[in-house]
């Protein structure tokens, strides 16, 4: 067997592989030896035709193609032996001569990952404040929930909520009609029918109207959009919102109970704090990420890529992979060639590939493990912090499977607090537990089809 290579961009190399005749003619034995119980000859029981009577009925292509499919996966792992290859991916295989047997492959290689300096990397992170506003309108929310709605026979205003019959036409066609729904009278819950909440203002219970109204150009409806909508309202029923009032007594009545108004604001802005926190940290996490993937070396086939929109779209449309129509049917309820919908997640799945690589060097410079005895620790957190569900927090990770799962998890928020440690460090200031800076390697990618 002889071998040629042939470095490529992208972290690939093409190999050149030449089969020796003696073993190319045993593999066309064997070849006429499997084939040969297949092929019905006058005269001859299956299997015990002579070989050129085979050949002739078959065709010489047919024993080579046979042959080369016996051939081409032996040699192929033979020369990435020599050659001391690790792939990534299945190579693409192109043939050159059947005889002599000579094919390409051309391998994706493992990416390579140069991290450089990352201990310097630095971002700037804001701040999380929580403004009275954000309180004030959290307040504003509990009190609709545990306010009223009554009915009025006033006329409507904006707020209101509206029981009746609604129909749209424009260009003689209807475009929504429906009767005895109930809504709200604002134009954010009427967006797509422009100009009705207006209609509706000033209409009592029992009122009936008939309007057109002329619907913007560039109305995000495009059905109406610089059209004349004609609306047919009837107004069976017009309901006020009335706010539970703002004192102590409302205070005591919200979730667990609060004794004053005052501990009730302090707890909602403890709470929005926490939240907008932890929003904070997914964000900053994401933005200190970023920041390290755009300062350093990347380099890694295609194919990994092409990989990764397979996973997206399988989580997107929940395709069972083992199911040929699974593909076919999600293209079809998007009304998309396969290629289209490729190209519309493109970008993002690079984007998702190199921050997947990136971390998985990051965590392998910075010595990041997670043990059997820290996923048991996690376990044991879980199922405390569940109380009587602790036995079925304890069932679910019974399998191998989920205990991988959130192994995985674990690392994943070990690796991310270690970067986040390093970038949010004060300038001038050593990160913590700093170490060399990583040199070149090779970073296996998240999934791989080797």
């Amino acid at each position: 067997m002889k071998v040629t290579t042939e470095e490529l961009p992208e972290r690939q190399v093409k190999l050149q592989i030449e089969v020796d005749e003696e073993r190319h003619a045993s593999a066309i034995e064997a070849a006429y030896r499997k084939l040969a119980p297949r092929v019905q000859i006058p005269g001859f029981r299956p299997g015990k035709a002579p070989r050129p009577l085979i050949e002739k009925q078959l065709g010489r292509h047919r024993l080579l193609d046979e042959a080369m499919d016996i051939l081409v996966p032996q040699v192929y792992r033979e020369a990435l032996e020599e050659q001391a290859i690790t792939p990534v991916a299945q190579p693409s295989v192109e043939l050159v001569s059947h005889e002599p047997l000579v094919f390409t492959a051309t391998v994706p290689l493992q990416p390579v990952v140069d991290l450089g300096d990352y201990q310097s990397l630095r971002v700037p992170r804001e701040e999380v404040q929580v403004k009275d506003e954000q309180v004030d309108e959290a307040i504003e929310e509990l009190r609709r929930r545990y306010g009223t709605i009554e009915p009025v026979e006033r006329a409507a205003q904006k707020g209101d909520i509206i029981r009746g019959s609604v129909r749209a036409e424009a260009d003689d066609s209807v475009i929504f009609s429906a009767d005895d729904i109930e809504f709200r009278l604002t134009d954010a819950s009427l967006t797509s029918l422009p100009g009705l909440a207006d209609i509706i203002v000033g209409l009592k219970k029992g009122d009936e109207v008939e309007k057109a109204v002329d619907a913007p150009e560039d109305h995000e409806n495009k059905s109406v959009a610089g059209k004349k909508v004609t609306y047919r309202v009837q107004v069976d029923e017009v309901k006020e919102e009335r706010l539970a009032p703002l004192n102590d007594d409302f205070a005591k009545e919200v979730g667990e109970g609060f004794e004053t108004l005052l501990a009730l604001r302090a707890r909602v802005r403890e709470d929005i704090e926490k939240a907008e926190t932890e929003e904070n940290l997914r964000q900053y996490e994401l933005a200190v990420v970023d920041a390290l993937v755009e300062r350093v070396k990347l380099e890694y086939p295609a194919v990994l890529v092409e990989h990764e929109i397979d996973y997206m779209l399988e989580d997107q449309a929940n395709l069972d992979p083992r199911d040929p129509r699974a593909q076919l049917l999600y293209l079809q309820r998007l009304n998309k060639t396969e290629q289209e919908v490729r190209d519309s997640v493109r970008e993002e799945a690079t984007q998702r590939l190199r921050r997947s690589l990136v971390l998985s060097e990051f965590a392998r410079a910075e010595n990041i493990n997670v043990e059997d005895a820290d996923i048991e620790a996690e376990l044991d957190r879980m199922a405390a912090s569940a109380g009587e569900q602790a036995d079925v927090i304890k069932r679910l990770f019974a399998t191998d499977d989920a205990r991988d799962s959130l192994a995985r998890s674990l690392h994943t928020r070990r690796t991310l607090a270690r970067l986040v440690e390093i970038a949010s460090a004060r300038d001038g200031e050593a990160a913590p537990a700093e170490k060399k800076p990583a040199k070149q390697r090779r970073a296996a990618p998240r999934r791989a089809d080797a």
